[in-house]
């Protein structure tokens, strides 16, 4: 339910904080006062177009802030949770700003929103019916809707579009099955020739990581080889290799011993030292055997990588993503080889999937024909009420097979007849301005406690009637707003008259430029304003007596505010 509205330079609305609860809220005024701004506010602030024209001249930009209290609104609450935004004390904030370059920013409770959010939203907190809106009704999509609604098939028909949805699945799985022979044996001889050059290759993961570093041993092998013959020079030249010159200088040292027994430990050292000297030579000459440079073993390296490098310029960046792609070519080639079967079993599905959608579908078609008589009945009743006594409304609910849908196979259309004698036609060829009025409203009285829609907002739904019609209509627009809100622009006595709430919206000049206000009315006003409404001038005491009776009827009628 909207519980705050405030509008800051929005055309003509400077700025205006409106606070509403349950009941008819009724907003009316001279014309060309602007009573249209306050809906045309709300329409942008849930996500509909609006352009830099709607910006007061002289302001850089226009807000709109509207507060929900969503209690008993669970489906908002888990829509909002799923674009992880919070909801504390049941209150959702929703903001938009329009700018003078024509773009504009959404926040739901603090969160940037998109545009398509907000309508999204908007679409479950209010249902808004202007003059022209009101066309919806027109649409067989909505009409069934409504009736759908009405018959409470919403599990049934959702099941129905399951099934549906199910179906073409595996129709469009099979018909992608049903490939030509010709087709079918192109794509085995590619991925026969796929498999085959794959593994033909044997290759491993991390293979071509391997090579190339041994590639790179192998050509760096060169310039190793110097370092490796400086090497076994040093240890081992007969006459200046370190082995040598150790061994003579063991042989000298056993003479200094002689005269100096002090020197029994270079000895022991050299002797050491010749032994690991030894060792390191024959180690070095064990790796240098290791490294001898075969040009075959580098040029078989050469072609591997030419091998891999082809595989991966057609199948994957890496061996991992070949290995990767020849599985999915046997997979493939597995479900070609068993077309025959393949084809069998969707065939198989096909059927039954389309079965079980057509037995949902004929429950769905058999629940809105039992609907829609009662429907139909309780809407004419309805218009009978509003005092469209020769009025008579159907709903024909057409089946056909052959044109399947999410919604079944079913085609639904309102017929009315607004006088005797007339056939019963579409609705929207036959319906004047004001009976299309006040058939809308005598549906959304009839399913008012079906929707999920607490904020019901009309623009004018009593355009085109007058007299004791509209004071029906008005009966009927307190009513809807018994257990919910209604908001209402009128021109109508009757309906001003109606409303728990009423406003008058009000243009003045200020500093030489428009301003609209809106002004909550107190009994005296409400008095004045009907008058008006019914064409009093200052010394006609009739209209505003009329304005006493019309107010005091509604005074006594048992449906109360909230």
């Amino acid at each position: 339910m909207l519980t705050e509205l405030y509008v800051e330079h929005f055309v003509l609305i400077d700025s205006l904080r409106l606070k509403f609860g349950r009941g008819l809220h009724v907003f009316t005024g001279e014309t060309g006062a602007g009573k249209s701004l306050l809906l045309d506010a709300t329409r942008f602030v849930l996500g509909q177009r609006a352009s830099s024209g709607s910006i007061q001249r002289g302001a850089d930009k226009a807000l709109v802030e509207a507060v929900f209290e969503v209690a008993d609104k669970p489906h908002v609450i888990s829509q909002l949770a799923e674009w992880d935004i919070d909801v504390e004390d049941d209150m959702v904030i929703v903001s938009r700003t329009l700018y003078a370059n024509g773009r504009s920013s959404c926040r739901v409770n603090g969160r940037n929103v998109t545009v398509q959010m907000l309508r999204s939203l908007g679409d479950a907190l209010v249902e808004m019916q202007g003059q022209h809106e009101s066309q919806s009704l027109l649409t067989s999509r909505y009409q069934r809707t409504l009736l759908d609604l009405f018959g409470k098939h919403t599990s049934l028909s959702h099941a129905t579009a399951d099934a549906y949805r199910t179906w073409r699945k595996r129709q469009e799985d099979l018909d992608q099955a049903q490939l030509s022979e010709g087709e079918r044996a192109r794509q085995i001889d590619i991925l026969q020739f796929q498999i085959n050059e794959i593994e033909s290759a044997d290759i491993t993961p991390g293979e071509e990581d391997e090579v190339r570093a041994e590639r790179s041993r192998l050509l760096a092998f060169g310039k190793l080889k110097g370092h490796l013959d400086i090497l076994t020079a040093a240890l081992e030249d007969p006459m200046y290799g370190a082995v040598t010159q150790l061994a003579t200088a063991e042989g000298e040292i056993d003479e200094v011993i002689r005269q100096v027994p002090e020197a029994e430990e270079i000895r022991t050292l050299l002797q050491n030292a010749r032994v690991n000297t030894e060792e390191a030579a024959f180690t070095l000459s064990k790796v240098a055997s290791k490294m001898e440079a075969d040009p075959d073993r580098l040029e078989e390296i050469e072609n591997r990588l030419v091998v891999i490098r082809s595989l991966t310029r057609k199948y994957g960046p890496t061996s991992e993503e070949i290995l990767t792609h020849l599985q999915n070519c046997k997979q493939s080639l597995r479900e070609l080889m068993d077309h025959d079967a393949l084809v069998e079993s969707l065939e198989l599905e096909v059927q039954q999937h389309k079965k079980r959608f057509l037995e949902l579908a004929g429950k769905l078609h058999k629940a809105r024909v039992r609907a829609s008589k009662t429907l139909k009945d309780e809407v004419q009743n309805r218009l009978h009420h509003l005092h469209m006594n020769d009025a008579r409304f159907e709903i024909k609910v057409s089946a056909d097979e052959a044109n399947t849908s999410e919604n079944g196979y079913d085609e639904v259309e309102f017929l009315f007849s607004g006088n005797p004698g007339e056939p019963l036609m579409s609705l929207q060829k036959v319906a004047s301005g004001g009976e299309l009025s006040r058939t809308l409203l005598a549906l959304k009285v009839v399913v008012a406690d079906l929707e999920q829609v607490d904020t019901l907002i009309f623009d004018e739904i009593d355009a085109g009637v007058s007299g004791e019609a509209a004071y029906r209509v008005a009966k009927m627009l307190r009513e809807l707003g018994r257990d919910r809100q209604v908001l209402c622009v009128t021109h109508a006595a009757q309906v001003a008259a109606a409303g728990h709430e009423h406003f008058q919206i009000v243009k003045n000049m200020v500093d030489g430029r428009a301003k609209t206000e809106v002004v909550p009315l107190s009994d005296v006003d409400r008095r004045d304003e009907v008058g008006r409404l019914l064409g009093a001038v200052v010394s006609d005491d009739t209209a505003f007596k009329h304005a006493d009776a019309l107010l005091e009827s509604f005074r006594k009628d048992s449906i109360t505010h909230v």
